[in-house]
């Protein structure tokens, strides 16, 4: 299993190169940054939006351990060993990236 803090180390170090530590700052701070930015830059601008901010923290931990207890299933991939893969795609082809996983592309995306 990862952790949401590993997730975004392994994340960050894959598309920077080396290591990305996450920068954690309190939840009021944030959703006020998040805020202010929204207002600077207009919402469609944005990508982090002030409710995102509640949600930051959120635990949602995904084992594949009841479905090989219940079924004997065991996974194809493993998320720490695939996402190199995917933050390869995601650079090599943006659009096609954000097409494929079933988000809106970007402006600034579909103007390249």
């Amino acid at each position: 299993m990862v952790s949401y803090d590993e997730l975004q180390d392994i994340i960050g170090e894959e598309i920077h190169g080396e290591e990305w530590p996450t920068i954690r700052i309190p939840k009021l701070i944030a959703k006020a940054g998040a805020w202010a930015q929204e207002k600077i830059y207009g919402d469609d601008d944005t990508f982090i939006k002030p409710w995102m901010i509640d949600h930051a923290d959120d635990n949602y931990p995904v084992s594949s351990e009841r479905a090989h207890e219940l079924l004997g299933w065991e996974p194809k991939r493993r998320l720490r060993n695939t996402i190199p893969d995917m933050v390869r795609r995601l650079r090599d082809n943006p659009q096609r990236w954000c097409e494929g996983n079933g988000i809106p592309v970007p402006e600034n995306l579909t103007a390249r």
